[in-house]
């Protein structure tokens, strides 16, 4: 079995030992079931350079996008990144907004304006002995 394509991207992507595309796994897994009763070749082919099978495949290809598309809804994937980004911008106002909720009346000091990143940062890199008198501090701002 041949299966030809102008795309040497999704070839490679194929061919690849890891991948984290799931479209590209649900792909090579299909591949590795057919490979057990057939021989599979992927094969690429220059596009547009006249070749006729690959003429005839653009061709059905852009048939394809003139119809109306049937089936489930499609989703589009919300990467990793993203997800965090949203994540982390969430969980900044959650914050925020629970440190407006203590109020002067919890004993909030006046200096301390709101959370921030920077003195979380800090923070993290403090020793014991350090880390004890932010405890203690916190003991006091906070009934």
């Amino acid at each position: 079995m041949s299966i030809c394509s102008d795309s040497l991207a999704t070839l490679k992507d194929l061919k690849a030992i890891r991948t984290m595309s799931p479209l590209v796994h649900q792909c090579q897994k299909a591949l590795n079931g057919i490979s057990i009763w057939h021989v599979v070749g992927l094969f690429w082919v220059p596009g547009h350079t006249g070749i006729r099978g690959n003429e005839i495949a653009d061709g059905l290809a852009r048939g394809g996008t003139a119809l109306r598309f049937l089936g489930p809804e499609l989703a589009l994937g919300v990467s990793r990144r993203d997800l965090q980004k949203r994540l982390g911008h969430w969980l900044a106002n959650q914050h925020r907004a629970q440190w407006r909720g203590l109020g002067d009346t919890k004993g909030r000091l006046e200096s301390i304006s709101g959370p921030s990143l920077g003195t979380r940062t800090k923070f993290m890199t403090i020793n014991r002995i350090q880390s004890r008198d932010v405890t203690g501090l916190l003991r006091v701002i906070t009934p």
